[in-house]
């Protein structure tokens, strides 16, 4: 049997094994959400749903909340089952076997395996620091000619935003490629980080939005495509019908109306986040600024350390990164256990 699309090995991810329950488990923050927990308006619109008939067959009423949120014109929402499958959506719709598909790096692991899923020649332009914009590198690269370009804003694992308005240039600059913005953490980000900021995004771009981080439901997959109306069609046109089931349906559309939640979250998430900065400097550790709701630290063996004290981070060797932890800004009451567990990293080997 012959097959369009190679199969390849799961990439790896944050998030811990599930606890049972009523069960208490380690401290998780190996998966960036929000910190405040989930919204509570979108978590009773999921338990209110009826599980007894058909969701919406295109999650409409998702594309109108969307539609709301960002002050879009009509076409340019796409629904999908989370961020991961609406990347997956853009590499399958839009990539052929031999296309040059190029990432920003260090990255979400998905976006190699979907270019290789796809048959594309995969590239990653790095920065020095990680933090940084590669700005003359990326430049270079798409001069040498790129189907699909790959950009996280904030970039993961580094946390590190780029001003919309130098990704519109950019976009303005190299109208030939299709720039996939992947805006997952952007609710968390400075304003004027998401291209949505500012209207729809470029005809030659598509934003990738994910709800599940921005609401704390990770067990609900809820996320949104926008494009410009004519690529919106195109990615709609091979969409399955029910992109979302009920539970998540109901909460992305209740979530959407709840900014305040949002808000209070990533303003928190900063604060959170600074306070592990400081702790880590304080152990020796090497973080990284970050414009998240995560940060990247280089702390060798503080994965398996923070482990032993019940803290679960993401060990980031996946990422090309060995020595170099990623840890999410943590629940409010979760913090001063973690900020213990980050001090017993000083007799450690971090520099």
């Amino acid at each position: 049997m012959r097959w369009r699309l190679r199969p390849r090995p799961p990439a790896r991810h944050g998030g811990g094994p599930p606890v049972a329950a009523g069960g208490a488990g380690p401290i998780d923050l190996s998966a960036s959400l929000n910190p405040l927990g989930p919204s509570p308006a979108a978590l009773a619109a999921a338990r209110a749903c009826e599980l007894g008939r058909y969701p919406e067959v295109d999650a409409g009423s998702l594309v109108e909340a969307a539609t709301r949120r960002h002050r879009l014109p009509p076409g340019c929402v796409v629904p999908v089952p989370g961020a991961s499958w609406g990347l997956w959506l853009c590499a399958v719709s839009l990539l052929r076997p031999g296309d040059v598909c190029l990432a920003v790096g260090p990255c979400f692991g998905e976006y190699e395996r979907q270019a290789a899923m796809c048959g594309a020649r995969y590239r990653e332009v790095r920065p020095s620091p990680l933090h940084a914009w590669p700005a003359e590198g990326l430049e270079a690269a798409l001069r040498r000619g790129a189907s699909l370009c790959l950009i996280g804003n904030p970039s993961n694992p580094a946390g590190a935003a780029v001003p919309q308005d130098r990704l519109r240039r950019l976009c303005a600059a190299h109208p030939g490629t299709c720039f996939v913005i992947d805006e997952a953490f952007a609710a968390f980000a400075p304003e004027g980080t998401s291209l949505l900021d500012e209207g729809p995004p470029p005809a030659n771009a598509i934003v990738v939005r994910s709800l599940t981080k921005e609401l704390g439901l990770p067990g609900l997959r809820m996320g949104y495509l926008v494009a410009a109306p004519a690529a919106a069609s195109v990615l709609t046109g091979v969409m399955p019908p029910w992109p979302l089931g009920a539970p998540a349906l109901a909460a992305a559309v209740a979530g959407l109306a709840d900014r305040g939640h949002v808000v209070a979250g990533a303003a928190l998430g900063r604060r959170l986040v600074a306070r592990l900065a400081g702790a880590l400097e304080a152990a020796g550790a090497a973080p990284c600024p970050s414009a998240a709701n995560y940060l990247l630290a280089r702390a060798p063996g503080a994965a398996r350390a923070l482990r032993a004290r019940g803290v679960l981070v993401r060990d980031c060797a996946s990422f090309g990164l060995p020595d170099h932890v990623r840890l999410a800004a943590p629940r409010p009451g979760d913090l001063e256990a973690v900020l213990e567990a980050i001090r017993s990293l000083g007799g450690g080997e971090h520099g």
